[in-house]
């Protein structure tokens, strides 16, 4: 009983405003009979009758809100409820909650697959973590450690490191792009430099040739391109590594190839494709993040292979054909 009587109380506060036109109406009544000094048979009537109408009307209407109020007090949060009130601002509140479902609920899909996604990565990148760790403990182990195969193991470990943190921050949208004019070559010079060693220890040949002025996220886009000589190197044996720079950027090797089959899903996440599975040196997500970051930034990539013959791979403004 306390219960109801509260809530009268509270429907009473949220009808204040009929309830103050009402009895201004009725003082008005009141005042122009005695004004007019008119017949008080017909005064009793004029003032209860609307009386008697306005509390039938508030009773029907603190019904219907008693009704509504235990309605929404007890349906499942998990399911959504269709309004028993019919009026239509109930009804543009439903629609709204309708939309707000269906975004918080795109919301919870987009977040849980992105949890997944991150779970399956995490757990490949651990297992390719181990992999340059175990080598440096079995050169401990064994005592053949060298500088050369340290800055190697080094590099690798860096390298899956860049690309973890990389990949966490362009899930984030506010990436902190910021665009400037610089050429390709100094970019293409400074990664070269960074991964010497590979080339000295595999003997292979590099050249750069041209030039290609750029206005672009620098930071963004050496990762990008870090990502593509890195695997060049990586399944180059023997041979070359070429870089052509001419309105586009042409990064050819001579290194194992890409089977026709997997072309059309290496830059799928966490596609390592055969070459990756057969040397485990793979976390299939390299060219998934080159191929994003290069999308922000407008530019296209290509990749055509031959087995055995090499790789190469267009990388052109995006309004360039």
């Amino acid at each position: 009983m306390r219960k109801q009587l509260g809530l009268y109380f509270k429907f009473c506060a949220e009808q204040a405003s009929e309830f103050i036109c009402f009895f201004v109406l009725e003082g008005m009544i009141i005042l122009i009979f005695l004004l007019q000094g008119l017949n008080l048979d017909f005064f009793w009537v004029a003032l209860f009758t609307p009386l008697l109408l306005f509390l039938m009307f508030q009773l029907a209407a603190f019904v219907r809100f008693l009704r509504l109020h235990q309605f929404l007090s007890t349906v499942e949060v998990e399911i959504l409820p269709t309004f028993t009130d019919t009026r239509v601002i109930s009804q543009d509140y439903q629609k709204i909650i309708v939309a707000l479902d269906h975004y918080h609920r795109n919301n919870y899909q987009q977040l849980a697959s992105f949890d997944k996604s991150l779970l399956d990565l995490t757990t490949l990148w651990t297992h390719q973590m181990k992999v340059p760790l175990s080598a440096l403990d079995l050169m401990v182990q064994t005592n053949r450690l060298t500088a050369s195969d340290v800055e190697n193991q080094v590099l690798e470990l860096d390298n899956y490191l860049n690309i973890l943190l990389s990949y966490l921050r362009l899930q984030h949208t506010a990436t902190d792009f910021r665009f400037e004019t610089f050429d390709m070559a100094d970019i293409i010079h400074v990664i070269i430099k960074k991964y010497a060693n590979q080339f000295i220890l595999k003997d292979l040949s590099v050249t750069v040739t041209g030039s290609y002025q750029v206005t672009s996220d620098k930071k963004w886009l050496t990762v990008a391109i870090e990502q593509l000589i890195n695997n060049a190197v990586k399944y180059t044996k023997k041979g070359s590594v070429a870089i052509v720079l001419d309105q586009g950027i042409l990064i050819s090797d001579t290194g194992i190839g890409i089977l026709p089959e997997d072309i059309p899903r290496i830059f799928d996440h966490g596609f390592t494709g055969f070459n990756g599975r057969k040397m485990q040196k793979s976390t299939g997500l390299g060219l998934y993040l080159t191929k994003d970051i290069l999308k922000q930034l407008n530019f296209d990539i290509k990749i055509t292979s031959q087995i055995d013959q090499g790789t190469e791979v267009t990388i052109t403004p995006h309004d360039i054909k």
